[in-house]
């Protein structure tokens, strides 16, 4: 029996694109956010250089990715989700565990850490446009935008630590 490429390619696929999408999630809440928060509007411009650099884009494609290779995996392995008895085992379960997790995570992305960090951005440039100190009406409402982003990025990293962890002992429970 020779090499099913397209099975080795969604599982490359789904593992390195899981890895940076839980790294990357785990690194922005647990420094760069907070250190970006800690700076005040002197971040500006490190937060502005990461929107160039379409860190709203580079995040939401992974997950894309990573959540279709997940379910052309599951569905190869469950032999076309026919296969009652392999659904019924204790690694299908933890493997679909891990997926709604994930699944969490990227419907939490869509409604609210993009939107999110697109009004971040916004309120980002009105500042620098200020062109001396922020009026406070904009500094509380940016407060208020970067405690909704903790506090959505916090559950995402949460969320995609538990998955990592599911689908890294899946085969094996």
């Amino acid at each position: 029996m020779g090499v099913n490429w397209l099975l080795l390619l969604m599982r490359a696929i789904h593992v390195v694109g899981g890895v940076f999408w839980v790294g990357g999630v785990v690194v922005l809440t647990r420094f760069v956010l907070p250190a970006a928060r800690a700076s005040g509007p002197a971040a500006g411009p490190m937060m502005q250089q990461m929107a160039r650099r379409k860190l709203g884009a580079y995040i939401p494609v992974l997950s894309i990715l990573t959540v279709l290779s997940g379910l052309g995996l599951y569905w190869h392995d469950s032999g076309g989700f026919r296969s009652h008895e392999w659904l019924r085992s204790p690694s299908a379960m933890t493997f679909g565990a891990g997926g709604l997790l994930a699944l969490i995570v990227f419907a939490l992305g869509i409604s609210i850490i993009s939107p999110t960090g697109r009004q971040m951005e916004r309120l980002g440039a009105r500042m620098q446009q200020a062109g001396g100190p922020p009026a406070p009406e904009l500094i509380s409402e940016m407060q208020a935008v970067q405690a909704r982003m903790a506090w959505s990025t916090t559950t995402a990293a949460v969320l995609l630590t538990l998955t990592a962890l599911l689908m890294s002992v899946a085969r094996y429970v």
